[in-house]
């Protein structure tokens, strides 16, 4: 197999291209089911206090397009800023870092789609709509992050064991030869 070094300049974009759309396709993946799972979680909630929630295809679509926007503006930060992988270094601390400002950057996307969800669905002010974002009570939105968070640690991790390690030996430890 051909490093990049020796491809010509389509054949790396060719290569780039197709490692950001697997890339963007995984990320979509994994965030749709935890945003799925959020919504799940949110319906059972609302019928527990006798509200009629979502339909499931609803849920899933909306989890889709959450998950496709978040997972597209963490790839492109992620290209802005990359996590520094040096070999023998621990990556520990890049990772607890780029977590806590890529939580940061998705409570703001998140604040965002629920302004304008007030607005163009519910005919609400955008700033009302943002404040309902956790309920505008800190102790929400500080378990809301802390979720978040954890699942974007998991997705930093995959990403950067893979770049430390290599494509190849990292498919191998997971998916065997």
């Amino acid at each position: 197999m051909q490093t990049t070094e020796t491809l010509s300049r389509w054949e790396k974009i060719k290569h780039g291209f197709l490692h950001e759309t697997k890339k963007f396709l995984i990320a979509t993946a994994y965030f749709t089911i935890w945003f799925y799972a959020i919504g799940l979680y949110n319906q059972s909630q609302l019928l527990h206090f006798g509200v009629d929630g979502a339909d499931t295809i609803f849920s899933v679509s909306v989890a889709l397009i959450k998950a496709a926007f978040v997972g597209k503006f963490l790839i492109t930060v992620e290209m802005l800023l990359p996590i520094k992988v040096n070999k023998g270094k621990p990556i520990l601390m890049s990772l607890l870092g780029h977590s806590l400002i890529y939580v940061v950057l998705v409570m703001i996307l998140h604040a965002n789609a629920l302004g304008i969800e007030g607005y163009l669905l519910h005919g609400k002010p955008f700033l009302e709509g943002v404040m309902e974002f956790g309920h505008a009570k800190l102790s929400n939105l500080i378990m809301i992050a802390f979720i978040y968070w954890l699942i974007i640690l998991y997705y930093l991790t995959y990403f950067t064991v893979q770049k430390a390690i290599g494509e190849q030996e990292f498919k191998e430890i997971f998916l065997g030869k």
